[in-house]
């Protein structure tokens, strides 16, 4: 079984004769901006809209002054400045601003509706995209809620709270969700609340979005045990990581613009999406080239570096070790890294290794665990990479682990079977016919399943 998957900083000089040179107006609104979003990050709306409007203002004319006023206008929308923050959104559609339908269904926008203005601002975002020469990020369309790890908590209670409809445009925020995070927390005596967001770039569920709330009881708070955050910050060797980022921002923007080749591939197990645009070429010979040299290097930046972005960077880089061994050694001790980030890139690496091999790379305690991490980023790949290792196994080594993957996976894999989001819920039913032997595939027929299992201590 095989299955495809910045701060400003002013220098005061006394008895200096002359006036500092004011700073580069691009320079200066890219530092506004960063202060902008770090106020975001905070939920700090007030600062967060007053920076993002001054990165506006010190921007040239073009698309990153257009939005600098837009995401100005959701934080001061957020903040309750309706009419600051409708000031503001007509600069950005007058400045050029034409995703209309992020626009139109932008959940930190919501208080404007109701606004004279609102309809003649679509129109006009509407009016600069007819004219736009190459497409926005498209906007999904939400086909499944769920709620997974709470006694408490229930799907509809998530979608009550969230205020989203199935079936309707549905736009990220990461502010207004995580407000929603904080207020499904103190409500229901919640140890974790996250919410994450899947979206489908092709096949059958091109342009579906699906949503799953994460969630951990406070008397089950022990789930929550990470490594601990570090606190260095060792060299980047030969600027890999750097390039990595590069790389991810290219094929970011390919992606959204519907330029990357689904055939794209790479010379490892693992590469993210590939290299076959042009402008992707020339990275992966410099990781086949670079990476093997740079292993104990690239394996400091994963486990010191404080920075938990830059540590995901790493854990793809090690996908370029000169062996699947290698890598997995090097890979296996950051399951539980604290950033969920880093945890995702970390299994993302490990089960595609584990995909392309034929013989077990892990051992099954290990991944059974990692089964067990709050958020769906982990808990998928997890899965996955389960089903990959199992299938490696020899039938008596499979026989063996049988009872007590079911003991301790059972109900967990049976609740995930429910699940609406497929990339979550399919790899569970894949680990369950493997255990059992059975072909069902709905919940109910996996709990009355599981129901007639023998029942062990220990």
């Amino acid at each position: 079984m095989r299955v495809v998957m910045a701060l400003t900083v002013v220098a005061l000089g006394a008895g200096c004769a002359h006036a500092p040179k004011p700073a580069d107006p691009a320079a200066r609104a890219q530092q506004l901006s960063a202060e902008a979003e770090q106020a975001y990050a905070a939920l700090d709306f007030e600062r967060c809209a007053e920076r993002f409007r001054a990165s506006g203002e010190a921007a040239g004319e073009g698309p990153d002054r257009a939005e600098s006023f837009y995401r100005a206008a959701g934080c001061a929308s957020l903040a309750g400045h309706t009419d600051a923050a409708m000031e503001v959104l007509k600069r950005a559609v007058q400045g050029g601003y034409y995703d209309a339908d992020h626009l139109e269904y932008d959940l930190e926008l919501a208080a404007l509706h109701a606004l004279p203005a609102w309809g003649g601002i679509v129109a006009e975002a509407r009016a600069n995209l007819s004219k736009a020469t190459e497409p926005p990020f498209p906007t999904f369309t939400l086909k499944g809620i769920d709620a997974f790890g709470s006694r408490r908590v229930d799907r509809e209670t998530v979608r009550r709270v969230l205020g989203l409809e199935v079936g309707k445009p549905v736009v990220h925020s990461a502010a207004v969700f995580k407000q929603k995070e904080a207020a499904l927390r103190e409500q229901y005596h919640l140890a974790f609340a996250q919410l994450g967001m899947t979206l489908f770039f092709a096949d059958d569920l091109k342009g579906s979005a699906f949503v799953v709330m994460d969630m951990v009881d406070a008397e089950d708070a022990a789930r929550l045990r990470f490594l601990p955050d570090p606190k260095g910050h060792p060299t980047d060797p030969e600027g890999l990581v750097a390039r990595w980022g590069e790389y991810e921002q290219r094929l970011q923007r390919l992606q959204a613009q519907g330029q990357l080749a689904e055939d794209s591939g790479c010379k490892v197990a693992h590469c993210m999406g590939g290299f076959g645009h042009p402008e992707l070429a020339a990275f992966e010979p410099e990781f086949l080239e670079k990476v093997p040299q740079h292993l104990e290097a690239l394996t400091a930046v994963l486990r010191e570096e404080s920075d938990g972005e830059t540590r995901a960077r790493a854990a793809f880089l090690l996908a370029y070790a000169p062996t699947a061994e290698e890598t997995v050694r090097r890979l296996r001790p950051f399951i539980r890294d604290p950033s969920g980030g880093v945890r995702n890139n970390v299994l993302r690496v490990l089960t595609a290794t584990q995909q392309a091999a034929t013989r077990p790379l892990l051992d099954v305690a290990t991944v059974a665990d990692a089964v067990l991490l709050p958020r769906t980023g982990d808990r998928n790949k997890a899965t996955y990479l389960l089903t990959y290792l199992l299938d490696d196994l020899t039938p008596e080594a499979l026989k063996a682990q049988r009872a007590g993957l079911i003991r301790e996976l059972g109900a967990r894999l049976v609740e995930m079977s429910a699940l609406q989001t497929p990339i979550n819920r399919d790899p569970a039913v894949l680990v369950l016919k493997q255990l059992s032997g059975e072909q069902y595939e709905t919940a109910e027929e996996w709990r009355a399943w599981l129901a007639r299992q023998p029942r062990t201590d220990g």
